[in-house]
């Protein structure tokens, strides 16, 4: 079977965005036996959930204070920007990208015409 980060479709990343990541840390280490490597991003630290020594999602400040908490997935894609501008066509709304993420790839967060928020990311080719 093909990795979730190079097929197309697939859910490839889970990203929990909260005020409190330590707090979060602790207690998802906990209940699911998870890890962290913690890196610096421009936004700020970015904590890699590792599981059995796979990273598999992670945690990250919220940028805006008065969001709850909340996870978000991530489908892989081969052309980020071109799935955001079919997004729009299809009513949805960009909240954020297309951007870059260095040495990852490019993504965005689309929120759906129902106010669901999803993320489609286009890995950088290893």
């Amino acid at each position: 079977m093909e990795s979730a980060f190079n097929t197309a479709g697939a859910l490839s990343w889970h990203e929990l965005t909260t005020n409190n990541t330590e707090e979060a840390m602790r207690f998802y280490a906990e209940i699911f036996g998870w890890h962290f490597k913690t890196v610096k991003m421009p936004h700020g630290h970015y904590h890699i959930i590792e599981n059995q020594g796979v990273s598999i999602g992670g945690i990250t400040d919220s940028l805006i204070p008065t969001l709850p908490s909340h996870w978000t997935g991530y489908i892989t894609v081969s052309d980020v920007d071109q799935v955001a501008i079919s997004a729009k066509k299809l009513g949805g709304d960009i909240l954020f990208g297309p951007e870059d993420i260095p040495e990852v790839g490019r993504f965005c967060w689309i929120k759906d015409p129902q106010g669901a928020i999803i993320a489609a990311i286009s890995y950088l080719k290893r």
